[in-house]
């Protein structure tokens, strides 16, 4: 998992070819104005959604991670915690689903906590158990950009 700031970018261009095209996305300004929804960047190669919820406990749900695509998160508006922990040595709580690219994992009592907020992105690959959406300190209204990064061909 990588946690830094919009400014950073550059710094990571070199561990995917495709972060650069990733990171044209983020610096768009017209991201907060688009619906909720799925939009292409290069087919299921590069895609984006944008997210409009609110935040959850961090107490409920389970961490996910994603075998396909690399998940790069950036707040739009709001804040919320993201929990993270290595994926290995969890235990399963639902077994992968290859359509839809995730496997959901038993929260262990101890994770890292991430604060993200706008200016900041989270970078998270394949063995990055994470749980999005959570709350700060109570309820919070979020708008969200989730890029997906195809791993290979």
């Amino acid at each position: 998992m990588i946690l830094d700031t919009i400014d950073n970018t550059h710094l990571y261009l070199g561990l995917h070819p495709r972060f650069a095209r990733a990171f044209e996305v983020l610096r768009d300004k017209t991201l907060s104005q688009k619906q909720d929804g799925k939009y292409a960047v290069d087919g299921e190669k590069i895609y984006y959604t944008i997210q409009q919820y609110t935040t959850k406990p961090l107490s409920e749900g389970n961490l996910e991670a994603h075998r396909k695509y690399i998940d790069i998160q950036f707040l739009l508006a709001g804040v919320e915690i993201l929990g993270y922990a290595p994926l290995k040595g969890l235990t399963t709580a639902e077994v992968y689903n290859p359509q839809k690219d995730i496997a959901f994992f038993n929260t262990p009592k101890e994770i890292t906590k991430v604060k993200l907020e706008p200016g900041l992105f989270c970078i998270l690959f394949p063995d990055d158990a994470h749980l999005p959406c959570r709350q700060l300190a109570g309820p919070t209204e979020v708008q969200k950009v989730v890029i997906k990064i195809k791993i290979k061909e």
